[in-house]
């Protein structure tokens, strides 16, 4: 698994996080992940975040992807906050981002999920 994070700060338009991953989504690079966000967010408010999955695949099940959303310390994560996934391709890799998407809704963040970059672009810019 591969991450590339990018952090954007712009006075006029707010904050920017850009998180572009790579290879085969476990768990743990699941975990990861979030770890890398917390990173780059930290201290940031009204913070748009897009997680480009689109060239991955998941090795992970529903049932640990609610072990890790009840798992996930979001204190971190400002109200402000958005983040939107963009999905591989397939039906079933999308499902299973729906399935995070709707978790962590579920504890309170503003999350989306995508098969198109610039839907998920529009969605945090509050376009649509």
């Amino acid at each position: 698994m591969n991450f590339q994070v990018k952090v954007f700060n712009w006075q006029d338009q707010g904050n920017h996080v850009v998180v572009l991953a790579r290879g085969c989504m476990a768990e743990a690079c699941f975990r990861e992940l979030f770890d890398q966000i917390e990173k780059a967010t930290q201290g940031l408010n009204r913070c748009k975040v897009l997680v480009d999955l689109s060239d991955s695949t998941y090795a992970i099940n529903t049932l640990e992807l609610e072990g890790l959303v009840t798992g996930l310390l979001l204190d971190w994560w400002a109200p402000a906050n958005r983040i939107a996934f963009v999905s591989a391709p397939d039906s079933a890799n999308y499902h299973r981002l729906y399935f995070l998407r709707t978790g962590l809704v579920g504890r309170g963040l503003s999350a989306a999920v995508f098969h198109n970059p610039k839907i998920a672009i529009n969605w945090l810019a509050g376009v649509m």
